[in-house]
């Protein structure tokens, strides 16, 4: 039985957990810190994350219209938020 009403609102918070949510956030604040990344660079500064997940939610991000996702030389990709300008 529940004790308190924070019980209560913390069991809901965990039960709701977006596991994207992390990864997203972190994304998020890297990019928005540095302005672009390599995407390779990205990786290694989210080292709680596969690179799997940070490429699921950079793909995810770039589709939503969150991310760009800009295409290098040597079929290398960069990231910026799509308010930023082009560099």
């Amino acid at each position: 039985m529940m004790n308190s009403t924070q019980d209560m609102l913390r069991e809901s918070s965990q039960i709701h957990h977006d596991p994207r949510a992390d990864v997203r956030d972190h994304i998020l604040e890297a990019v928005r810190r540095e302005n672009e990344y390599d995407l390779e660079e990205l990786v290694r500064v989210c080292p709680s994350f596969t690179w799997n997940q940070v490429f699921l939610e950079v793909d995810h991000l770039s589709r939503t219209g969150t991310l760009r996702l800009l295409r290098k030389s040597n079929g290398l990709y960069a990231v910026r938020l799509a308010s930023s300008p082009a560099r």
